[in-house]
């Protein structure tokens, strides 16, 4: 598999190669799967992503304390000044500040400069990650379909289920297969309570939120579904279901 560094850079080429041929007004299309946002939002985001983490600037007490209300809060707290303090900004300024923090970040990203601070072992896969799942939202937006089976969201993939293995292990419940078809992953304990199939797509955008607990419940089930429904939502709970 490739490199997360190359494989973040291709998807920040693509999403930016696909904005800057929408007419203006298409970039203030919402976003459905991120309430309240437009594309052009997004691309913020994604911009103040990479800036905010080359500077240091990094959510820690969400990934200390994944999934949980309160870190949740501190999590769009921070994003919220992503949009705030670039409301005024268009798109050419974005895709540049996007463009220039992302070479800074690909020498983090390959070792040859530190991490600020203290250090943010798995900044590269957040990152990554991120962008995989608001490229997904902008496609979703634009009714797009591609990139379903792309090395961005198996590589994703794999670490929602590993923090999912992690909060289940913390919370003292057994642990839970994913079948995809080709492949079967395990999070958290040898022995799963249960087994869940979907296409990888769905899992992933269920794991990043972006599906209701109605939809995931609809997967091909073996076994309780409920106990672990809360472990999908590293972001909060989606009430209302999205369909791509």
């Amino acid at each position: 598999m490739a490199e997360i560094v190359e494989v973040y850079d291709q998807v920040r080429n693509d999403i930016s190669q696909l904005v800057r041929g929408l007419e203006p007004q298409s970039l203030e299309t919402p976003v459905p799967a991120t309430p309240g946002w437009t594309i052009k939002d997004v691309i913020a985001h994604l911009a103040a992503d990479a800036t905010y983490v080359i500077n240091g600037d990094f959510p820690r007490q969400f990934f200390e304390a994944f999934g949980e209300a309160d870190a949740v809060v501190v999590l769009n707290q921070w994003t919220a000044r992503h949009l705030e303090e670039r409301k005024d900004r268009s798109l050419d300024q974005l895709l540049e500040e996007w463009n220039r923090s992302s070479i800074e970040l690909a020498a983090m990203m390959r070792g040859d400069k530190p991490w600020p601070g203290d250090g943010v072992v798995f900044a590269d896969r957040v990152l990554l990650t991120d962008a995989t799942v608001h490229q997904q939202d902008i496609f979703g937006a634009l009714g797009i379909k591609d990139g379903r089976e792309s090395a961005g969201i198996k590589i994703s993939l794999s670490g929602y289920i590993a923090i999912m293995g992690l909060r289940l292990a913390t919370a003292g419940l057994p642990g839970i297969r994913f079948d995809v078809g080709d492949k079967s992953y395990t999070a958290g304990g040898d022995e799963p309570a249960a087994t869940v199939g979907a296409s990888r797509f769905e899992f992933f955008r269920a794991m990043s939120g972006r599906r209701s607990p109605q939809q995931i419940k609809a997967y091909e089930w073996e076994g309780d579904p409920e106990p672990y429904l809360p472990y999908f939502y590293p972001y909060g709970m989606r009430q209302e279901a999205l369909v791509e």
